[in-house]
């Protein structure tokens, strides 16, 4: 409800009236002067006709109060009032609509001066009412300029909304091109993207037979493109070089879709109404700017993903490289253990022949043998067995160490996959190098077994040469243990340790301080990849002549 305390401030009477003619204000004036009213009813009696303003010849026997409360114009009349003692007052009353309320002031001109002011105070009400009126007219106005202004925005920031959530070409022009289909009321609207001379339609709203169909358009139509106007005229044809006619013709709007100074395509659009572009110019501008970034968008993202596909497949091919690096390491470890195990196999079997050539000599010079003859064969025999095990070791170490036969990821106790790389590394430790161990119960680590064994066996071997380059009494230090999430390796050795001036090198890959032929250079490269692979780091510290440390950390799950 309207507040009406401004009434109060009038000199005269005033109440007001609902469109259901009930009185829901009285101020203060019509309180003090009518200060009897108990009801409408008794009210209305009180007035008669003294002089009336209707445009109606017609007698009525009704009070001025009704009359007024019938009539669907503004209402003047003069009336007269009976106050309780009997007495007459006379009032001049007008009434008039405010909004949905009917306005009833009593100028009460009992005496003339009082009329003439009345009247006066009538024409500064009338011209109060008509400002009134006016700026209610302007405030309609604007309040359809705002609901249209929030329209548009309504459709700009839905656009925007689409273009930030997909990167769908097709998509985007759907939003786009629908949203400008049912603003302007169109029956046809499509998207042309600019191939040299000409328009190639990718996109339609209503007509999916139009795809990749070419447009070409006259000549001023093709300036206003140029100068990014957005151009309207009426046709019957699409375009020039269409074979088909719109019935009754229809207005044509074209939208340019530029990118800074290059032009990316047009929207067109066809409607039987009447538009004024003018109206609508900001939004289409705005639908077009923001369509021309999106389409950049979308072509970068596509440059993108082809530039991600081709990464891809590089990085795919590094791997299968890395994985022939890792290969061609392994071929040359082995090529190293082939040559230790060789030596390794020929004592036991330098044992066996030894022993059989005995046994035989025996046998031959005398079938009867004594206790100690036998005894004999039995201790040449257990020794015979001993060095055929020694010789099933070393095959079933060597057979494990390449794992031909075993997945490529799974669950390994690391501490007995270290003793088997020190198995096979037997030959490079000899005699003159201690290995002390230091393990810990160590929980099932989800590791590649062939790998991290390699890893093991470059840092072992690679001690081993350390401390016989310092020709000392040399010492390996195995450490292993867990944090509750990750396993920990170290591997200390008291060789003559890496110079300060190499050691940011020696991850490198092919680089060496060995002689040539001797390696690959790529025993630590590999091994830091490894590790990678596994999610660990491998670190290290050295000092000169005094020896190296490797330290090895990786997560004891790797399933992921």
């Amino acid at each position: 409800m309207l507040d009406f305390s401004l009434f109060d401030n009038y000199a005269d009477p005033i109440c007001i009236f609902t469109v259901n003619n009930e009185i829901i204000f009285k101020n203060n004036k019509f309180l003090s002067a009518f200060f009897d009213f108990k009801s409408l009813e008794k009210f209305k009696t009180k007035f008669n006709f003294n002089l009336c303003f209707l445009s109606s010849d017609s007698i009525t026997q009704l009070t001025p109060i009704d009359i007024l409360l019938k009539s669907k114009e503004n209402f003047h009349t003069i009336a007269s009032y009976q106050k309780s003692n009997g007495e007459f007052i006379y009032f001049y009353i007008y009434s008039f609509m405010y909004f949905d309320y009917r306005v009833v002031v009593f100028k009460d001109f009992t005496t003339e001066d009082a009329f003439s002011n009345l009247i006066k105070k009538y024409k500064e009400l009338e011209s109060k009412y008509n400002e009134v009126k006016e700026s209610t007219n302007k405030f309609y106005k604007l309040q359809e300029h705002a609901q249209t202004q929030v329209l548009k925005m309504g459709i700009i920031n839905k656009i925007s909304l689409v273009i930030r959530e997909t990167n769908d070409m097709e998509f985007i022009l759907s939003s786009a091109l629908e949203e400008i289909h049912n603003l302007l009321g169109s029956f046809k609207t499509y998207f042309s993207m600019r191939e040299k001379n000409s328009f190639k339609i990718i996109y339609s709203v209503t007509d999916r037979t139009d795809i990749n169909l070419f447009c070409e358009y006259e000549k001023d139509v093709v300036q206003n493109i140029r100068n990014k106007d957005i151009f309207i005229s009426s046709c019957l044809k699409e375009y020039i070089n269409s074979d088909k006619f719109i019935p009754n013709g229809a207005t044509r709007i074209i939208i340019p879709v530029y990118n800074k100074n290059r032009l990316l395509g047009i929207i067109v659009t066809f409607t039987k109404q009447k538009i004024s572009i003018d109206d609508n110019r900001e939004i289409l501008q705005s639908i077009s700017v923001q369509l021309a970034s999106s389409i950049i968008q979308a072509g970068l993202i596509t440059q993108l993903n082809k530039k991600n596909k081709k990464l891809q497949k590089t990085l795919n091919e590094l791997k299968e490289t890395q994985l022939q690096l890792i290969n061609s390491e392994k071929m040359a470890s082995l090529g190293q253990l082939v040559s230790g195990v060789a030596h390794e196999i020929n004592t036991p079997l330098a044992s066996i022949n030894s022993n059989n050539n005995l046994i035989n000599k025996i046998i031959s010079n005398n079938l009867n043998l004594t206790q100690e003859q036998i005894n004999m064969i039995k201790e040449l025999n257990n020794i015979d067995i001993e060095a055929s095990n020694r010789i099933s070791n070393i095959v079933k170490s060597l057979k494990r160490f390449v794992r031909l036969d075993e997945a490529e990821f799974q669950e390994a106790d690391i501490n007995k996959e270290i003793d088997l790389t020190l198995k096979l590394i037997a030959h490079e430790l000899k005699d003159k190098i201690k290995v002390v161990k230091y393990y810990s119960q160590l929980p099932p680590v989800y590791c590649s077994v062939n790998m991290l064994n390699q890893v093991f066996m470059n840092i072992l071997v690679n001690a081993c040469h350390s401390i016989n380059k310092k020709n000392i009494e040399g010492k390996i230090e195995i450490s292993t243990f867990s944090d509750g999430h990750n396993l920990i390796v170290k591997i200390k050795d008291n060789g003559s340790g890496i110079p300060f001036e190499i050691q940011n090198k020696i991850f490198d890959v092919g680089f060496t301080t060995k002689k040539i032929g001797v390696g690959t250079g790529l025993g630590l490269s590999i091994s830091k990849k490894i590790i990678e692979l596994h999610k660990g780091s491998i670190n290290f510290t050295s000092k000169e002549t005094l020896g190296t440390e490797f330290i090895i950390t990786i997560p004891i799950s790797n399933k992921s």
